[in-house]
């Protein structure tokens, strides 16, 4: 994966998921702190990488709610939310024999 995040981490796979379940919005910093359960460094560090490679846009918000700081927001860029889809899907463990088979068993019932 030349052209993309070198680590491929816990946390950055769920940076990558909240961003794909945003369906093309954008999100701050602070919503995917709380979309991943993760810290704000960790955020903002897998943030920037993606940021690097492409794979995000950001830009800050406008106007910004008096005595609040300004809001950055990020969104995946085309490229990003393909092969954030194709890591993801990489990354997926298989469903065991045992799932398939019961799966099969039901699509046969049906």
């Amino acid at each position: 994966m030349s052209d993309g995040p070198v680590r491929i981490t816990g946390p950055l796979l769920a940076v990558l998921n909240a961003l794909l379940n945003a369906d093309d919005n954008e999100l701050h910093g602070w919503a995917i702190m709380k979309t991943t359960g993760k810290s704000g460094p960790t955020i903002y560090k897998i943030l920037e990488r993606l940021d690097e490679s492409k794979w995000v846009t950001s830009r800050w918000e406008d106007d910004a709610e008096p005595g609040k700081p300004r809001r950055r927001y990020y969104r995946l860029t085309p490229h990003g939310a393909t092969s954030a889809r194709e890591l993801i899907a990489a990354r997926r463990p298989a469903p065991t024999p045992s799932v398939r088979a019961r799966l099969a068993f039901r699509w046969c019932e049906a």
